[in-house]
């Protein structure tokens, strides 16, 4: 589903600029993250986001990175609780490899982005380069002076050689990114291995507990496909439609109002598909524990749910581009892959409520 030519186009720009001298690994580290994530190549997006963010702020500030745990949440979804930690694990390993310093006779992690390490590096060198004993000194005043370079010099030049070493261990892993990349789109496979996968679960699991979510969502990338504005247009009906589908198989409507945990009515009813999706959740999560994660969960799925039905309904009055399609169809798909790991006990959030009430 993703858009081949302009994928295309950035690997090339990317690999052609690779080694000019005037391109920075943080160049092409960007490049490449925008490459992963148009393919949906998520454990290779967590890695590149880690390369590109300063971890030390995130553990100073005591919070921990959003953007990681937004894609993190994304690979869990799609490959489920158990793979889905592995495989996020992955992308830590390879980070870390990248990061590995040794000082003073213990081995650490230097966690700051590609990007001030490049900065750092450009800074450490002009110190370097200024290092220099004077003319105007007499002989005496030349030999201490130029003692006190040379044990400045000593200082700085393990600082250029690490933030070399750095540097070059996470160029490296870029251009391999690259041409594997490369390599798997001249195969024809056109999102990530791992998006393809959970395409098969979702389609497999949609077949079995509902296989007119499925039959709909099958018409919304067929319509994609063709291009066609009136078909992009049908794309996103189709979803909107899909997502009804699903919450028709797994809570039917039964027209009671249920009222929530702030008192709020909600009806079950047939055109209300929204609620009866999020009390589906709910009510699953619920079996497993009550709790904070249970409330993010479900305010998460409700702001998701609005966003969707809303780039869904543009299909009925506006004019629709591919990216808004292939937009919805994605989200969509992320949504069914949530639900139907609710269904089968694979999702992350049953795991991590019933850590929470352990």
């Amino acid at each position: 589903m993703s858009s081949i030519p302009e994928i295309r186009t950035l690997l090339q720009q990317t690999l052609e600029e690779f080694d000019l001298p005037t391109n920075t690994v943080s160049a092409s580290t960007r490049r490449a993250l925008r490459i992963a994530s148009l393919r949906r190549d998520l454990v290779n997006q967590l890695w590149l986001h880690w390369e590109l963010t300063d971890m030390t702020a995130s553990k100073l500030a005591n919070h921990a990175d959003p953007g990681g745990l937004q894609i993190r949440a994304q690979i869990d979804t799609l490959l489920g609780a158990e793979e889905g930690s592995r495989r996020s694990e992955d992308a830590f390993t390879r980070w870390s490899l990248n990061r590995s310093v040794e000082a003073d006779g213990k081995t650490g992690l230097y966690s700051a982005s590609v990007g001030q390490i490049e900065q750092n590096d450009l800074l450490v060198r002009k110190t370097y380069d200024n290092l220099e004993v004077p003319d105007n000194l007499t002989q005496i005043d030349t030999y201490f002076v130029a003692q006190t370079m040379d044990a400045s010099r000593a200082k700085v030049l393990p600082l250029i050689q690490q933030n070399g070493i750095l540097l070059e261990r996470i160029k490296s892993s870029v251009h391999a990114f690259l041409v594997a990349t490369e390599a798997e789109l001249d195969a024809g496979q056109h999102d990530s291995s791992l998006f393809v996968r959970a395409q098969d679960y979702v389609n497999s699991a949609l077949a079995k507990i509902a296989p007119d979510a499925l039959e709909k969502f099958v018409a919304a990338q067929d319509r994609l496909y063709s291009g066609k504005p009136e078909d992009l247009a049908h794309a996103l009906t189709s979803c909107r439609r899909m997502i009804k589908a699903l919450a028709d198989a797994v809570y039917p409507a039964t027209g009671e109002t249920l009222t929530d945990d702030a008192g709020i009515g909600r009806v079950m009813s047939d055109d209300l598909y929204r609620n009866r999706l999020i009390q589906y959740v709910k009510e699953t999560i619920g079996k497993h524990g009550q709790g904070k994660v249970m409330q993010d969960a479900l305010a998460a799925l409700g702001n998701r749910l609005k966003s969707l039905d809303s780039l869904a309904s543009k299909g009925v009055h506006d004019k629709v581009t591919a990216a808004e399609a292939e937009t919805c169809i994605v989200w969509t798909y992320l949504l069914a892959a949530d639900i139907v790991r609710l269904a089968d006990g694979t999702s992350a959030l049953l795991v991590e409520t019933n850590d929470a009430t352990a």
